[in-house]
């Protein structure tokens, strides 16, 4: 399987890399919506049990829209390319995190 330091800009494992980067965002944004729609401590009284579910259903939507599109640019590619750095800031954690139940 090939592997590369650098992308060339514009080209079809750029494009695929940041599709990458673009699925693990909306990952983590459905994360985040589950979970502060599920918390106690996290969730917000403020909005409606139906609300959070219609966030939650717009979050997994755009996830999975997401990975289908990265899925379809690694079957053009014929590689997942590996070794960019892709992850998680730390921004991207849980807000109660590390808490204990109350």
């Amino acid at each position: 399987m090939p592997r590369f330091e650098t992308a060339q800009a514009g080209s079809l494992e750029a494009r695929t890399i940041a599709a990458h980067r673009a699925y693990v965002t909306a990952l983590a944004a459905w994360e985040r919506t589950v979970h502060l729609a599920t918390c106690p401590a996290c969730r917000s009284e403020h909005v409606s049990a139906e609300q959070q579910q219609r966030l939650c259903d717009a979050a997994e939507a755009e996830k999975e829209r997401r990975r289908a599109a990265f899925r379809d640019l690694c079957d053009e590619l014929g590689f997942v390319p590996t070794g960019h750095g892709i992850g998680l800031s730390v921004e991207g954690q849980s807000c109660c995190h590390g808490r204990s139940a109350s």
